[in-house]
């Protein structure tokens, strides 16, 4: 007996299609798939990773025990490939990287969760970048694994230099929020701002810095960081009969707060943050709901001088953060990163992972990392 459903009309269909119930059903879905799409692709990271990790391992210790030099890495990358029938992924560059990674992490439960679930694409960046300060390779391999950033977008962020940045904005958040909140708050908050997608004229008025940064409002939001949803840009407030207009209003989801962005082409002036103060007041007035929190102002100028910004928070007791931006990168510090063609993309590599643990990790190694407890996050 055919227990398939009879096909109902296409019409009715396409009328069900536009409902809301049906809409919020599609996008319940797209959720559940992109979380499950996500957990997997970090699973598979993890192993990935860890196995890397042993091989690099094995190669050192036997290195160091036997007194072999490194002319034997391209030999073990020869051989490797040959007997696991060509597999990618054990070049000898590789093969360095995988030694650099067992050496920076010394043992296996020493590796922060947050390396095992990035790419292995993304820790070779970290390993050229920060091989020798582990406390910034796993702020930046936590941060790419948080907000879900590309290779590439981290390669940005590694150049701009995030961790001098974030959280370097001159503030009252101490005084204006409760602790926890404060530094939740300023974490959320650069100096300066990187706008390196911007083409201004030196005499751009600030309308104009309004629209060129809206036009590209996708990097406008990586260089914000995650968390912030546009509301809308000259959002009217009508206060007293008289109609007052925000430059940029976002609402920060992790925060629970409006943020109001108030952009300068100039200097910093004290008179702006008495303007901020007010706006702020507005917003929670006529927008804040339930349990939204106080709403925070960030005044975003060409340039500042630290001891007026300052002078001009105290006594003023709305969360504001008086930051620089500006529109072009400047040159890294660091040095550059280099990208072999001979490495094979991440999924790749992963695609013949199976076979290459069952049959590598049996020839190669002795033992395997412990695994942890930690479950990837969404």
């Amino acid at each position: 007996m055919d227990r398939t459903p009879a096909r109902r009309d296409a019409g009715a269909a396409a009328v069900v299609a536009t409902s809301a119930d049906y809409r919020a059903l599609i996008e319940r879905l797209k959720q559940r798939v992109r979380e499950s799409q996500t957990r997997a692709a970090r699973t598979v990271n993890r192993e990935l990773v860890l196995l890397y990790w042993s091989i690099g391992r094995e190669i050192l210790d036997q290195q160091q025990a036997s007194g072999w030099g490194d002319d034997v890495v391209g030999r073990i990358s020869e051989d490797l490939t040959t007997d696991i029938g060509g597999a990618r992924g054990f070049s000898r560059r590789n093969l360095f990287y995988m030694r650099r990674l067992a050496s920076v992490w010394t043992e296996p439960e020493k590796v922060p969760p947050v390396v095992a679930q990035i790419g292995w694409s993304h820790n070779r960046l970290l390993l050229d970048a920060f091989a020798g300060q582990p406390d910034l390779y796993a702020w930046y391999a936590a941060k790419a694994s948080e907000q879900r950033w590309s290779r590439r977008h981290l390669e940005a962020q590694i150049d701009l230099r995030l961790h001098e940045r974030q959280g370097a904005a001159v503030t009252n958040f101490s005084r204006a929020l409760e602790p926890v909140d404060a530094q939740q708050t300023l974490e959320a908050v650069k100096d300066p701002y990187v706008f390196d997608f911007l083409d201004l004229a030196e005499d751009a008025r600030e309308r104009e810095l309004e629209q060129a940064l809206i036009d590209d409002i996708q990097r406008f939001l990586l260089e914000l960081g995650s968390g912030f949803a546009f509301y809308g840009r000259q959002k009217a407030l009508v206060i007293g009969e008289q109609e007052f207009f925000l430059d940029l209003l976002f609402y920060h989801h992790t925060l629970r707060r409006f943020v109001v962005i108030d952009l300068k082409v100039g200097r910093f002036e004290p008179e702006h943050v008495s303007k901020m103060n007010f706006y702020l007041n507005a917003v929670d007035e006529q927008l804040r709901v339930g349990d939204d929190r106080e709403s925070v102002g960030i005044i975003l100028a060409a340039g500042r001088n630290e001891t007026v910004a300052k002078l001009a928070l105290h006594r003023v007791y709305a969360p504001i953060a008086v930051s620089t931006w500006r529109a072009g990168a400047p040159a890294s510090e660091l040095p550059p990163v280099e990208i072999s063609e001979d490495v094979p993309a991440d999924l790749h590599e992963l695609a013949e992972l199976d076979d290459v643990r069952a049959r590598l990790i049996e020839r190669v190694t002795n033992h395997q990392p412990p695994a942890t407890d930690e479950q990837p996050t969404d």
